[in-house]
């Protein structure tokens, strides 16, 4: 700081009448005072005063007389302080002209009659002056922080990625200009930001965030910009802590990754959404029926689960064909639309099922929605060329969270409650009862228990597999390529639908057993094949829980060592829920089979967003394009752009493609020109027992 008896040795500028300047010169002369000013100069003229007081060079203090009450004295005053970074001091007797000169801010004074002393004035001086430096500091700080807070700004607006800052509500606090999701203004919610499927995620991975107070990076979301163009943005975000140490919000940097995600965009609608219907498909309805209930929960809110399953829905395939079976769900969808309110989410989430997730429902009007929603369907039949299809619903309600905490509970129960009202009758609605629903499904589970455990005793007899061929397109070298399918023979010697046996297998322990037989006999049929020079390959299904079978799993390894089958001839299909389970587990037992040449394939792969991730995580050989994707694509394009995407994806990673459910040459033609690498489906062969022959 200054020294400050160098600023108080210099002229002292006194503003009033000349006899105040003789007083205090003398006061100086006969006094021993701490210091001594250089010169005085004394004016009366309030203009004069102020022109004097900007010449700092010169004068150092202003002392400025008061006797009385005087507004212009007051205004003077106030000019003087804004025009000077010195200190006025102010020299009164007089009570009242020291109250109202605080009003205009001055806070230092001195008497002009006898109480004035050298300590007084040199208290007073120094004091004055200290201020003006403490003043005149805090005064650069603050051009500092808004020289700094301009300059972020302007970089932040010419900056090519968004800027933002949140508080612990989500509230935006700052929001770079240039280029941003649509709506990101301060004061605005962050969540809003987004495409309304979104904001429900973001949230939920916000309050984790929060709890976690964590770093993290690249979370992708899609909103619009505020010309309406879909953008997606790569979020990262640090915490920001107050001066507690208290989390108060997140800041970052989002990154429009839109164009990276040109074909990807197709493939989050698709992925999402089913293609027929255009509702959500059962992997979106999973994750958003999880966040429902998590949200049904911390607002202390109730809200239902409805499942409608269309009944006998292959007799209208069967009666009318394929297409009026697909009109039929369409027509159902809408439906279902027309009866739902905003706030509900949609889903077709089996191939002639429907769920309905609704959030803060009532019980009593849950009742009344349920009943009209039935009317509607017996009251719509679907009109075709040929005739009207007549047709009814069985549905299922369950509440949550009151009835279950998670997405697997309530499905798991719901799939209970839609058997319980289509063994009853057909044509009518159940509640979740858990009395009601005991003895029905533990005598049926242990039907199906007992009735799987004695076609695993009698296996060779009971358990047969299937062939479908595989064929290849595009000038991939012919091969005798098969997809080998499990099924059940019951006592009287009928095939048994895997869908039926699968369930209690995996509920019961029992599918790595099912999974090791499967795969023990079609490497000893490979390897029977290959010795009579016979070029094949076989592809197996294995079940998400037999990943975790340590003994199943070390079963088929000793199999497989203990053979000489050609490397990439078995090939072991997963489907994208196998790797719910953990993806890490995964990871190692495809590195542990692949040295001894098995080949992996993700099945049904499309049905869900995450499909891109586990491709991209994992040292897959075979992409199979799950056939809800393939059936239309002749006649949607947004499946066939589909297709083409995820096909040119798998190129990329070096992984060669395989097309379900193929069912006409304009399917296939489509394919090739796709440059899909291989294609199964009715249009070749539907699968049959036995041994196949050789395929031309």
């Amino acid at each position: 700081m200054q020294d400050i008896d160098s600023l108080t040795g210099k002229s002292i500028l006194v503003v009033g009448p000349q006899a105040l300047a003789d007083h205090i010169k003398a006061f100086f002369l006969s006094e021993r005072a701490p210091f001594s000013p250089g010169n005085f100069h004394c004016t009366e003229n309030l203009e004069e005063a102020i022109t004097l007081s900007k010449q700092e060079e010169q004068f150092g203090t202003i002392l400025f007389s008061i006797e009385k009450e005087n507004p212009a004295s007051l205004a003077a005053l106030k000019q003087l302080r804004d025009a000077r970074r010195g200190p006025v001091i102010v020299m009164t007797d007089d009570d009242y002209a020291i109250s109202t000169a605080r009003q205009v801010g001055q806070a230092f004074f001195l008497p002009t009659d006898s109480g004035l002393t050298p300590r007084l004035f040199s208290d007073v001086v120094h004091a004055a002056w200290e201020h003006t430096q403490l003043h005149d500091a805090n005064k650069k700080l603050q051009e500092n922080y808004r020289e700094s807070e301009q300059r972020f700004k302007d970089v932040a607006e010419q900056f090519a990625d968004w800027l933002w800052e949140i508080d612990d509500k989500l509230q935006i606090v700052f929001s770079s200009s240039r280029k941003r999701a649509q709506g990101a203004e301060e004061g605005g919610t962050f969540a809003s930001c987004f495409l309304p499927d979104e904001k429900t995620r973001i949230e939920d991975d916000f309050q984790l965030l929060f709890q976690e107070e964590k770093p993290f990076q690249d979370r992708e979301y899609w909103s619009f910009d505020p010309y309406g163009t879909r953008l997606c943005w790569a979020l990262s975000g640090t915490p920001v802590y107050d001066q507690t140490g208290r989390l108060k919000g997140f800041r970052g940097i989002g990154r429009d990754v839109s164009n990276q995600k040109s074909s990807a965009d197709q493939l989050y609608y698709l992925s999402n959404n089913d293609s027929l219907t255009g509702l959500y498909n059962r992997t979106r309805f999973y994750d958003e029926l999880g966040r429902s209930v998590r949200a049904a929960e911390r607002g202390q809110s109730e809200g239902a689960l409805l499942t409608i399953d269309v009944d006998r829905f292959h007799y209208v395939n069967e009666t009318y064909g394929h297409e009026a079976g697909d009109r039929l769900l369409v027509h159902v969808a809408q439906i279902i639309k027309d009866n739902m309110r905003a706030v509900d989410f949609i889903a077709r989430t089996g191939s002639n099922e429907f769920s309905l997730i609704m959030p803060e429902q009532s019980l009593q009007d849950l009742e009344y929605r349920v009943k009209a929603l039935r009317e509607a369907f017996d009251n719509k039949p679907l009109e075709l060329e040929r005739g009207t299809v007549t047709y009814s619903t069985s549905m299922g309600i369950v509440r949550f969270p009151e009835q279950g905490h998670n997405a697997d509970e309530l499905l798991s129960k719901m799939a209970l409650t839609v058997n319980m009202a289509r063994d009853r009758g057909r044509n009518r609605f159940e509640f979740y009862d858990d009395t009601k629903l005991q003895d029905e499904n533990v005598k049926r589970s242990m039907e199906w228990l007992d009735f799987v455990a004695r076609c695993l005793e009698e296996e060779q007899d009971r358990l047969v597999l299937h062939f479908q061929p595989i064929i290849p397109l595009n000038g991939h070298p012919k091969k005798d390529f098969f997809e080998v399918l499990v099924r059940l023979i019951d006592e009287n010697g009928e095939i048994v639908s895997p869908v039926k046996f699968i369930e209690t297998a995996e509920e019961f322990g029992m599918i790595g057993k099912i999974d090791q037989i499967v795969a023990t006999r079609s490497i000893k049929l490979l390897q029977e094949w290959q010795a009579q020079g016979r070029d094949a390959s076989l592809s197996v299904n294995i079940s998400c829980r037999t990943f975790d079978d340590k003994e199943a799993l070390a079963a088929m390894r000793n199999v497989v060592e203990s053979t000489s089958i050609k490397p990439g001839s078995l090939v072991f299909e997963m489907t994208e829920t196998t790797m719910l389970q953990d993806i890490q587990n995964v990871r190692n037992v495809i590195k542990d089979f692949k040295q001894f040449g098995i080949h992996f394939a993700l099945d049904d792969c499309g049905v869900g967003y995450s499909s891109l991730n586990y491709i991209r995580q994992l040292d897959l050989d075979y992409v199979k394009i799950d056939g809800t994707f393939i059936r239309n694509m002749h006649k949607n394009e947004s499946d066939g752009a589909f297709v083409k995407a995820l096909s040119d994806v798998a190129k990329e990673m070096n992984m060669k493609t395989v097309a379900e459910m193929v069912e006409n040459k304009e399917i296939l033609d489509k394919l090739k020109e796709i440059g899909v690498d291989f294609a199964q489906g009715y249009y070749f062969a539907v699968p049959g027992p036995d041994a196949p022959e050789r395929l031309d």
